[in-house]
């Protein structure tokens, strides 16, 4: 799709009054798919384009060519005074200015609000009756304040945020993020669990908001393990002079809680994203700093973005198999 035909689908868009998220509502698609068309990284199908046409009040044609080719036609057919006329209506009902330089477009109505679009920075804000909306495409943010609330989007990020009547919902789409829901009858939903209240949530949670399904999990995560590694560093140098190699120590801790994840959720994929990382990075100093051999020992440093993207990957494909 060229980039008239996006830019004419945002200014419609805007002048109906909507924002992405309502369009993508009345036309049962995703949020996404209406930001792909107005950005031209794909097209609209066939129903879709006749439910839009529809919507907006326009004809297929109007929509898929704009004004210029109706307008074309009416002057061949001689109604020149009633395009002036229709120009006059609008210019009173609305105050454009449109500059496709650096400046941006901006669009003030009575009816449809204030909107302000900035095509080289991705920018968009619009204060209309339905609320304020403030979007930026390159970043993938987005933020909508209205009569049901505060929405705050970071599609990048995969993070979300919702602070309405229904009360608090944040939720951090990532595979490894978190999801916390206050409801109406004062409990909170915490990835899925449901605890009474605040405070036991707390008292089940660690300070990185990780829940603990076995006693055996949290007390493993509650142990002093680095404390208890500093230790044995300071000992090994003091009795034997170990001070270098006793560094390969600190190795330990990322694989200790690795191994406390694993003995919690059961999680293989996470246990491998953590250990693997860590054996490889010590494997490969070990080789370059006591047995002076860094080529090629440095190439299994590659491998350490592989099987943390293959991990990802399959439970990627787990979460998805369970959501089936």
């Amino acid at each position: 799709m060229d980039l008239a035909m996006a830019q004419r689908l945002v200014n419609r868009r805007k002048a109906a009054g909507l924002s992405q998220e309502a369009l993508a509502a009345q036309l049962d698609v995703s949020r996404q798919a209406v930001s792909k068309w107005e950005r031209s990284e794909s097209s609209p199908d066939t129903d879709n384009l006749i439910a839009l046409a529809a919507l907006y009040g326009v004809s297929l044609d109007e929509l898929l060519y704009g004004e210029a080719a109706n307008d074309a036609d009416d002057l061949e057919d001689g109604s020149a005074d009633t395009e002036t006329a229709d120009v006059a209506d609008e210019a009173e009902d609305s105050a454009e200015h449109t500059d496709c330089g650096d400046k941006p477009l901006v669009d003030i109505s009575l009816a449809r609000g204030i909107h302000v679009i900035d095509p080289n920075k991705g920018e968009e804000v619009h204060v209309g009756w339905s609320g304020i909306h403030v979007a930026n495409e390159r970043r993938g943010e987005e933020v909508h304040v209205g009569w049901s609330g505060i929405h705050v989007t970071n599609e990048r990020k995969g993070e979300e945020v919702h602070v309405g009547p229904g009360g608090v919902h944040i939720d951090t789409l990532e595979d490894d993020g978190h999801s916390v829901r206050t409801n109406d009858d004062g409990t909170v939903t915490i990835d899925g669990e449901t605890f009474s209240s605040w405070k036991e949530a707390h008292d089940k949670l660690d300070h990185h908001g990780k829940y603990f399904h076995t006693k055996v999990g949290r007390a493993w995560n509650k142990f002093p393990f680095p404390a208890l590694v500093t230790l044995a560093y300071l000992a090994l140098g003091i009795v034997y002079g170990t001070w270098a190699t006793g560094l390969f120590l600190v190795f330990l801790i990322p694989v200790y809680y690795a191994l406390g994840d694993f003995i919690d959720r059961r999680r293989l994929s996470k246990l491998i994203d953590g250990v693997y990382p860590a054996s490889a990075i010590a494997w490969f100093l070990y080789m370059w700093l006591c047995l002076g051999q860094p080529h090629p020992a440095w190439i299994i440093l590659i491998t350490i973005p592989i099987v943390k993207a293959l991990m990802r990957w399959c439970r990627k494909q787990w979460k998805c198999r369970k959501q089936a």
